[in-house]
């Protein structure tokens, strides 16, 4: 079968559906990939690419036998590319690598360039893993259990760089002292990260209150509106979360905290957006009952981004049982250089991985989040016993297994 590379357009919307239906037996987490109404939507957003290969059958019917999706966003000059999926008939073929670079290289052609790009990759087998690596993306953590399709699923984090994205980034800060060995890995990959210095941030210099009491709104498009206006306003602390639009918005009855939260109830995958947040407010309870809140309306993973340059905020957060699983050099562009990012995440579940297969890097990476997790959620007396005593003071096994294990073949 000769196989053409474009973009989709409206007419391909009900036979890509089709195609995530069969690689993914209809369990594809994003809701993109299964809704008539948001993919038509994605098509006609600036800056959102489908690229899809299509081909005819000795019949000269046409099929379309794989896909990938990029967003763009020229504001930090950022890519992202997700969505893989290739019939089984045409794997191990090549095809999505080839096609993964011709959509690279045409949204680079096609915007004023990205200065990286990003994905995370699926670990229930290594292929997706060697592809990227192929294509020179860097490893840059893991996220475990972030996903739910079939089954539990661990993703991990990569992201290729271009033109001087490495070489603007601000480094004239210090990185929180828990975050060394998370650095040290990242440092493997990108070798100029071991220059930074460490600090233990210092306690803060006025006293914190409790943070109010906090209700949820899940008005979708008044969330929109309400973050949109805020930030045209630059009433926001924060407000940088790629190719994520908040739905949900946790607030206080007076508005002097209002956190805007991006909710899919299809995976019970949650993230932290933006917002803002009086400044004699305490950080840790505060995002820890916001982290529960969203637990409460079935959310079992929480991410954010935090500043790596803000080691007192990451205290915070590392206090309130966030843990850090990805370094993410360079992410964000202002006044002409770029920022350093910590992904920060926190989960409700029990760790499952028996279903992962880990190539690389991402098995020190897991294993990284597994000891933040132990020093965060184990009393040091049941750490020393797991250390000295693994097997005379415990007899049942760990839920978490941490090395590969060989799975039966999955879609890409």
């Amino acid at each position: 079968m000769n196989l053409q590379f474009r973009l989709a357009g409206p007419d391909d919307i009900f036979r890509l559906i089709e195609l995530y239906h069969i690689v993914y037996n209809g369990a594809y987490p994003e809701p993109l990939m299964n809704h008539y109404g948001i993919m038509k939507k994605f098509l006609e957003t600036p800056g959102s690419y489908w690229f899809i290969a299509e081909g005819k059958d000795s019949n000269q019917k046409s099929d379309i036998v794989s896909s990938v999706v990029i967003q763009y966003d020229p504001e930090n000059k950022l890519a992202k590319a997700f969505g893989a999926a290739v019939l089984e008939t045409h794997r191990h073929q090549g095809l999505m690598e080839s096609l993964l670079k011709h959509a690279i290289d045409y949204m680079q052609n096609h915007t004023n360039g990205a200065d990286l790009v990003y994905a995370t990759t699926r670990t229930v087998h290594e292929g997706a893993q060697a592809l990227t690596e192929r294509l020179g993306f860097k490893k840059l953590g893991i996220f475990p259990n972030s996903h739910k399709s079939l089954e539990y699923e661990t993703h991990c984090l990569t992201a290729v760089y271009y033109r001087q994205a490495i070489e603007n980034r601000f480094q004239n800060y210090s990185v929180h002292e828990k975050l060394r060995g998370l650095l040290a890995i990242v440092s493997e990959e990108i070798p100029s990260l071991s220059k930074l210095s460490f600090v233990d941030p210092e306690m803060p210099s006025k006293v914190l209150v409790e943070p109010p009491v906090l209700e949820m709104i899940t008005s979708e498009h008044f969330v929109k509106y309400r973050y949109e206006k805020l930030k045209k306003e630059k009433e926001l602390q924060f407000a940088f979360f790629p190719f994520h639009e908040p739905n949900t918005l946790v607030l206080s009855p007076d508005q002097s905290v209002e956190i805007f939260c991006y909710h899919s109830p299809g995976d019970a995958y949650s993230v932290i957006v933006g917002g803002k947040v009086d400044p004699t407010i305490n950080y840790t309870p505060l995002f820890n009952t916001i982290a529960n809140l969203l637990r409460d309306r079935q959310a079992r993973y929480v991410e954010m981004l935090v500043r790596a340059d803000k080691p007192k905020i990451i205290d915070s957060f590392l206090k309130a049982k966030f843990i850090p699983s990805a370094f993410f050099p360079a992410l964000q562009l202002r006044n002409g250089q770029r920022y350093d990012y910590v992904v920060m995440n926190k989960t409700f579940e029990i760790f499952d991985f028996q279903n992962i297969k880990l190539k690389g890097l991402n098995q020190k990476y897991l294993e990284e989040y597994f000891n933040h997790w132990k020093l965060s959620s184990l009393n040091p007396k049941m750490i020393q016993q797991l250390s000295t005593h693994p097997h005379e003071e415990y007899h049942r096994p760990s839920p978490v297994t941490l090395s590969p294990v060989v799975s039966p073949k999955r879609p890409s």
